[in-house]
């Protein structure tokens, strides 16, 4: 919370996007914006698999029968009709995902080849997101009304539904029974912070871009605390109706595995010669209840295998109910589950679920783009990047190109992979030199009154010293736990193991090792590296004092926005949220803009008194 107060509050002071605002506060620094636009553009790339998938499952679900309602069969050598053993473990929407939609290999050092359907499925994506976006905020501001509201319609129903169904207690139990163990593991933590700065948009830069476009004296305090609520209450009930879904689930697959082993004792207890010894009088499947297995035979099972060549199953609802919750592939194995099971209008509600996961999607990945787009506008470094249909059109052109990595059997691996090491740990790199940057650098005091400017008071104590210390030293004690557990052990990912149908750990072969190092310090790298060129003299700070002083402070990125002509005669290419004249007398002028440049007098070159002055 403290980081989404600082984005939202440091993008409408400076109006810039996150390459404009560090520039501003210490040219140092700049490299922080740079930083997090590349973080964005690794993150918009791999976040596009999701939507890919959505894709192949909407397309789907426009049949009579859902292809994921029930297990493919065959006919063994007993002209007896089975299903396929892997379905029969995992169930039939598991199956599916893994062997249809993904087709996934047993490792990522096994690429398998394209999977043509994917790749029709992520270039009809990046198409979709380019059409959204070519307009600029204006376009996508309009799309996210029904992005952000949908969702809430489909959520209530399923909840309604989900609770409905047999094990959805279990299910709701697990979610809230704490495991105190995990809390020492900081993977768990380190989750729990990517799942933050996911769901925010923390560091990513788009939060900064769009609180960029807000009125001066917007009180973006106000809408943080309600954001930051919001956020969390459907978090809350978003993992309730999942976890009602996965105890469903579980129950299915745990009563389907008893029914599976009392099939073998029924077998078994058929010969007279051992019935009335082993079997407690029972003398076929019939008679042996759930309540019976579980009294007098699931503890028993081993004194039966010398009697029979098929191997009993481990069934343990814990266990189900545990496997439920892991992996990428959650939504599209848990909630697959729960549209199975309204009959026969299954179709549409995939559907219309799909077609929510699709806007959450899309609504995520606007974000994330415009972070990278409006940090290119704030550059200008060549007239074409004025364009924002032009560079639009070359980042999708891009991202797809480089997401083509993605639609191999291996892929979900690869997803994985940019999600760990080019998403979580370089966004609380770039959150935590936020933090320091408007803590030490620009001053938490100075902030605040920015701020007060702004909103008409300061914020209260206790983000002041978040902003200092708490959220620092949490982040870096985050950073150095996970590098110590990550230095002290192999670097390993989870693999699809066909045989048990489970997820089970594997070590990166080296090239894939070595990517995850390219892809920290690809983005990380930029903000000692601009600090260090700046230093020594390589990169002037021309750039970044303009940045300071051209056009009252609004930025090339929002100069057509915040009304056209009176501010700067900018392309007509820009983003305008104003298309009349009507709203530009009812805008408040801006203030100078206040560049803090203080720290840096000793090393910029002299000028007059009044032009320094005129700066400040």
């Amino acid at each position: 919370m403290p980081v989404l107060y600082l984005e939202l509050a440091i993008g409408q002071h400076l109006r810039s996007g996150c390459v404009g605002v560090w520039n501003r506060v210490h040219p140092f620094i700049g490299g922080l914006g740079i930083a997090s636009a590349v973080t964005s553009f690794l993150v918009a790339i791999y976040y596009n698999a999701i939507i890919m998938w959505c894709f192949f499952y909407l397309f789907h679900s426009f049949q009579t029968t859902l292809p994921w309602s029930e297990c493919p069969t065959y006919v063994n050598e007993h002209n007896k009709t089975l299903n396929i053993e892997e379905c029969d473990i995992s169930g039939p929407t598991s199956y599916f995902w893994y062997r249809s939609a993904l087709d996934i290999s047993p490792g990522i050092d096994q690429p398998d080849g394209i999977k043509w359907k994917l790749l029709l499925c992520h270039v009809c994506a990046w198409i979709v997101i380019f059409l959204c976006i070519c307009k600029g905020i204006k376009s996508s501001g309009k799309v996210v009304y029904f992005t952000a509201t949908f969702p809430y319609v489909v959520l209530i129903i399923f909840f309604i539904r989900g609770i409905t169904l047999e094990g959805s207690v279990d299910g709701l139990v697990h979610m809230f029974t704490p495991k105190i163990e995990e809390l020492l593991d900081v993977s768990c933590w380190l989750d729990a912070a990517a799942q933050i700065f996911f769901s925010f948009g923390l560091a990513f830069g788009g939060l900064i871009a769009f609180s960029s476009y807000n009125p001066v004296h917007n009180n973006m305090e106000r809408g943080h605390r309600h954001r930051a609520a919001t956020n969390w209450c459907t978090a809350i009930f978003a993992c309730a109706v999942i976890f009602a879904v996965i105890g469903f689930k579980a129950t299915v697959m745990y009563n389907h595995c008893i029914d599976y082993n009392i099939g073998i004792l029924g077998e078994i207890c058929s010969n007279l010669n051992v019935s009335d010894v082993m079997c407690y009088g029972h003398n076929s499947s019939e008679t042996i209840t759930n309540r019976v297995y579980k009294e007098m035979f699931e503890d028993n099972l081993t004194a039966f295998t010398n009697f029979t060549t098929r191997p009993f199953r481990a069934c343990s609802l814990e266990d189900d109910l545990n496997k439920g919750v892991e992996g990428t592939g959650l939504a599209f194995i848990i909630f697959t589950q729960a549209i199975n099971e309204f009959g026969p209008s299954a179709p549409f509600w995939s559907v219309v679920f799909f077609l929510m996961l699709l806007s959450l999607g899309l609504g995520s990945e606007f974000g994330t783009i415009e972070g990278v787009t409006t940090s290119l506008y704030d550059l200008d470094i060549y007239p074409w990047m004025r364009k924002k249909w032009l560079v639009s059109g070359m980042l999708c052109t891009s991202m797809c190109l480089v997401g083509m990595l993605f639609v191999t059997g291996s892929g979900s691996y690869w997803v994985a992979l940019f999600d760990t090491f080019a998403g979580t740990f370089p966004l609380i790199m770039v959150a935590l030199g936020e933090c320091l940057a408007v803590g030490w650098i620009l001053g938490a005091n100075r902030f605040s009154e920015e701020i007060e400017c702004m909103i008409g008071h300061k914020p209260n104590i206790y983000w002041r010293v978040a902003w200092k210390f708490l959220a620092p030293l949490f982040m870096v004690a985050l950073l150095l736990g996970t590098l110590i557990k990550m230095f002290s052990s192999p670097i390993t990912y989870k693999a699809y193991n066909s045989v048990t149908t489970l997820m089970e750990k594997e070590c990166y072969p080296w090239y894939a090792s070595v990517a995850c190092g390219v892809l920290v310090f690809a983005s990380v790298l930029w903000i000692p590296g601009i600090a260090l060129l700046r230093k020594c003299g390589v990169l002037q700070y021309d750039h970044a004092k303009k940045l300071a002083s051209d056009i009252h402070r609004a930025t090339v990125s929002t100069t057509k926005f915040l009304g056209g002509s009176q501010w700067s005669a900018r392309s007509d290419d820009r983003d305008s949220g104003h298309n009349s004249d009507e709203d530009t007398p009812l805008r408040e002028p801006e203030r100078p803009t206040e560049f803090f440049i203080e720290d840096l007098l000793a090393v910029l070159p002299a000028r007059p008194k009044s032009n320094r002055e005129s700066i400040v």
